[in-house]
């Protein structure tokens, strides 16, 4: 991995462990969230999956899902890094 690359690497998952501490915050049940990535091709690469701690609180947000995507978004938008709503996964733990 390139200085770039890791450099990349680690604004990506700053932003996205900003983004999971307000989901937390916000949102009673949510667990965590993890990300996979080619830094060659982020764009299209990028794909996170969004962890909620049982079937309650995942029901519980189902509705609200566009928020998290929001949040999400919000926090990649600060690194010029756009994801769309398919690369984001909602599971249960």
């Amino acid at each position: 991995m390139t200085k770039t690359q890791k450099l990349r690497d680690k604004q990506i998952r700053q932003a996205l462990t900003n983004a999971c501490e307000q989901i937390k915050a916000t949102h009673y049940g949510f667990a965590y969230l993890t990300h996979t990535i080619d830094l060659k091709n982020e764009a299209k690469s990028l794909n996170i999956s969004c962890y909620f701690e049982d079937d309650i609180a995942y029901n519980d947000t189902e509705a609200h899902f566009s928020q998290l995507v929001d949040i999400i978004n919000a926090e990649l938008s600060k690194i010029s890094l756009p994801v769309a709503a398919k690369q984001i996964a909602f599971l249960v733990d």
